[in-house]
């Protein structure tokens, strides 16, 4: 969380773009020292993290390159960090995460779950989870695989899985392998999302000035 002087240095670096340009603008063309307005408060985008969708045998690089962003908002209102996510194919589509989930929350089987029931569930192609009494159902046709990186750092990537699943709430639960070192006991995190409009975003600078 920010300190009093990390927000003063924040709340100076706004220098809003005029009305008629902000116009223009939306979540996409947010970058690392950009500022948001959204859910009644101004946020400072802190981090932008890339994803890039590849193969999920073995991490490979598909023919035409599809992108996932995450933006790490701090609020300088409240000093608050929130995580938003935007992807673009034929719509520009852009979730809120809510909870980070601790695994042994994540009920499978009346026990937490293992990571050998993530490849049980992703190989048959169906499965239930339960978190806080609510159930999610796997969800095969939105599990995919990445190379996470940071925006403006090295292109490598680091190999990731992200077992998705959805309920009956309008709600999503994500359950992410990360397999930078060991293939065979790889790190996991798991948060629940909901999706949320574009429009509700109102950019008022894309970057730092200079």
């Amino acid at each position: 969380m920010m300190n009093v002087q990390e927000r003063l240095a924040a709340i100076r670096g706004l220098n809003p773009a005029p009305v008629a340009e902000r116009a223009s603008f939306d979540i996409r063309n947010l970058k690392k020292g950009g500022y948001v307005d959204w859910d009644d408060q101004t946020w400072l985008v802190q981090h932008v993290y890339l994803y890039l969708d590849v193969k999920w045998k073995d991490f490979s690089k598909r023919k035409k390159d599809y992108w996932v962003t995450e933006l790490e908002l701090v609020s300088l209102n409240t000093a608050k960090v929130r995580f938003v996510e935007w992807e673009y194919d034929d719509e520009l589509e852009v979730s809120q995460t809510d909870l980070i989930v601790a695994l042994r929350d994540i009920q499978y089987d009346g026990r937490p779950i293992k990571h050998r029931d993530l490849a049980e569930i992703a190989e048959e192609e169906e499965g239930e989870v339960i978190v806080d009494g609510t159930t999610y159902a796997y969800v095969e046709d939105d599990t995919w695989a990445g190379l996470f990186m940071k925006a403006g750092g090295s292109k490598k990537g680091t190999p990731m899985r992200a077992y998705e699943f959805s309920s009956e709430k309008d709600t999503f639960l994500t359950i992410e392998t990360w397999h930078e070192d060991d293939e065979d006991r790889p790190e996991r995190e798991a948060f629940v999302s909901h999706q949320i409009k574009g429009n509700l975003f109102e950019v008022l600078q894309t970057s730092v000035v200079k």
